[in-house]
């Protein structure tokens, strides 16, 4: 009997902590989201709130370094902000803002870095504006040094006409074999007489953009547009794959996805453009907003070959609502088999995804916006889409602050931690707009009081779920030993993460589940006096 009582209490207490999140102190505090203990506080990437700050996007650079970018208003003028953060995202410097242009909007912006040196990183800078006054309007996009940052020159400039949107992509990890260093891919709709799709690249790491293609030309209107790159070993030559929305006048609200990509090199013409709600019936001229992801590594899918999914908008006319749904192709370079899959169908209104594919555990990410519940879920599936409707619900609501209208929803990859970051845009006082950042990784901060007299944190562990490895960050502000055992969640002893001296900083730990079946499991983490448990889940 008292054994029975110890075991209880030992579960109690584990499960008990299971979504805490935890300070500086040797302790727990009040979990900020119970729905998800990865990640952590909403972090305001620049705290300006007298700013209406729009249009936020974020990239990584090799080596870990995280920048983000926005646009806001100046006057009658529009202007974009560059920051970076060298800690996952808890802290922003900002790096210059400015380029300003005459303009009443600036209707998109996107960001990338490049390089694989501190003296060969650059970042690239895109923006859309419109002049209402003039009814025209352009697009740049700008080449900076990293470090120390500066401007060096535009890589791209449209005045004049209607840019209707523009995307930026790069092979800059996973170079295909005929760009030297690395390529870059810009994707951008121009109204006219006939709207336009043109897809712009450079083999030579951004320093020009020496091919064009005209992808496609339309009476109807060009809308929204995607671009992502895509390679595998079998495929090495690469490719950009494009998406994008046409509508059949400037007033629709919805109207038809295609998409289309370079073959057989990144700086190829494109292949015939195929409508993919075409292949449902239900879908016919009811779809907008797309969004592009392709598989991009070192392995081939399981249909030797690689992976491209495309989510998008799909209105739904009886309750005058919309979920996300899109299609898949696993081969994505030699055939047009795509099929239907489902991220959110639910009586809610469902927006705004977006979709990325993370190289280092061979899953795609998604986020979105549940304007119903006002709410951005976190989901990953596998390379292959083995369950192309059944997707892991990694957070269903990641943002604290829900008072959201139009956030625009980020997910990118954190090279350094090999994990997704997020993005978004929350609304701030006087119709000004915010932009925040959060990742599954947890970019926790603590509550104000609860650092003082401190020296330990565990952040947490990511992925979460887990299929192969799962990696346990901590901090210590002095040198000390760390132990981390992994238990079943009875609390059997499954194998020792580490058990030894650590100096002061931050570290990442990784331990081996590949032995352990699907299921729910604990660590347990020790630094001098400061011990906590969390909870991890494998998925296959």
């Amino acid at each position: 009997m008292k054994s029975r009582l110890i075991l209880f209490v030992f579960l109690l207490l584990c499960l008990t902590g299971l979504n805490a999140q935890t300070g500086w102190v040797g302790g727990t505090v009040v979990p900020l989201k119970p729905q998800s203990s990865l990640f952590g506080k909403d972090i305001v990437i620049q705290d300006t709130s007298d700013r209406d700050q729009r249009n936020v996007a974020t990239c990584s650079a090799f080596n870990g370094w995280l920048y983000a970018v926005y646009s806001y208003p100046i006057g009658i003028e529009q202007a974009i902000a560059v920051l970076k953060s060298t800690d996952n995202g808890i802290n922003w410097e900002l790096l210059g803002e400015g380029g300003t242009v005459f303009a009443s909007s600036t209707t998109r912006v996107d960001i990338i870095a490049c390089g694989n040196s501190n003296d060969n990183l650059k970042l690239f800078v895109g923006y859309v504006y419109f002049i209402d006054a003039l009814n025209t309007g352009g697009a740049y996009v700008i080449r900076y040094k990293a470090e120390p940052f500066g401007y060096e020159d535009e890589l791209l400039k449209q005045d004049g006409g209607i840019i209707k949107d523009l995307a930026l992509s790069s092979d800059y990890m996973y170079p295909c074999v005929n760009s030297n260093p690395h390529s870059i891919g810009v994707l951008f709709s121009r109204k006219g007489v006939i709207d336009t799709l043109v897809f712009r690249s450079s083999s030579n790491g951004g320093m020009s953009l020496d091919s064009r293609h005209k992808i496609a030309t339309s009476s109807n209107f060009f809308h929204k547009v995607s671009l992502n790159y895509g390679r595998s070993p079998s495929w090495n030559s690469g490719r950009y794959f494009a998406a994008w929305e046409e509508q059949t006048s400037q007033t629709s609200t919805v109207g038809h996805i295609y998409i289309a990509h370079s073959e057989p090199n990144f700086d190829s013409s494109f292949t015939r453009p195929i409508c993919l709600d075409s292949l449902d019936p239900s879908l016919i001229n009811k779809v907008r907003n797309p969004a592009i992801a392709c598989q991009y590594s070192n392995a081939d899918n399981d249909s030797a070959n690689l992976t491209e999914v495309v989510l998008f908008e799909k209105y739904k006319p009886a309750s005058t609502d919309f979920d996300v749904a899109g299609f898949y192709n696993v081969q994505a370079t030699t055939t047009s088999h795509f099929r239907p899959l489902n991220i959110a169908a639910t009586p809610n209104n469902e927006l705004q995804p977006d979709i990325c594919f993370n190289p280092y555990n061979s899953k795609f990410m998604v986020t979105y916006f549940d304007s119903t519940d006002k709410k951005l879920p976190f989901l990953t599936n596998d390379v292959n889409l083995t369950s192309p409707n059944s997707w892991n619900v990694i957070s269903q609501g990641y943002n604290d602050n829900s008072n959201l209208v139009a956030p625009y929803p980020k997910v990118k990859v954190n090279f350094g931690l090999q994990d997704g970051m997020n993005a978004w845009i929350s609304e701030g006082t006087g119709g000004n707009g915010i932009a925040l950042f959060d990742a599954p990784y947890s970019t926790y901060t603590g509550v104000a009081g609860n650092s003082i007299g401190s020296s330990v944190r565990l952040y947490g562990s990511y992925p979460n779920p887990c299929n192969n490895a799962i990696k346990i960050v901590f901090g210590q502000k002095n040198a000390g030993r760390v132990t981390i055992n992994v238990m079943g969640i009875m609390g059997q002893s499954l194998g020792t993460v580490t058990d030894q001296n650590y100096p002061a900083g931050k570290h990442v730990v990784q331990f081996d589940v590949s032995n352990l079946p699907d299921g729910n499991y604990l660590y347990k983490f020790r630094s001098g006096d400061f011990t906590d448990t969390e909870k991890f889940t494998v998925i296959r």
